[in-house]
């Protein structure tokens, strides 16, 4: 299974793929939203800070894939 792993500033990336990984997952971090929009599933790191996370999603562009992803079905 394809994982994608959001890269959008925040959070412990380096964890998240390393337990991914130990259960089979085939992992990839990008903040890519062509990349985002093509993930079989895709996994967005908690963050304690919200508006810090927001702001970085924003920044790399990732909340319309995000959204895309959301409501569609896979």
């Amino acid at each position: 299974m394809k994982v994608v792993v959001v890269d959008y500033g925040l959070g412990n990336l380096h964890s998240v793929v390393k337990a991914l990984t130990h259960v089979g997952a085939d992992v990839c971090v990008s903040e890519d939203p062509a990349i985002v929009r093509t993930a079989e599933r895709l996994v967005l790191p908690g963050v304690g800070a919200f508006a810090d996370g927001m702001r970085g999603l924003r920044e790399r562009k990732l909340v319309e894939a995000l959204l895309e992803m959301a409501t569609t079905e896979r």
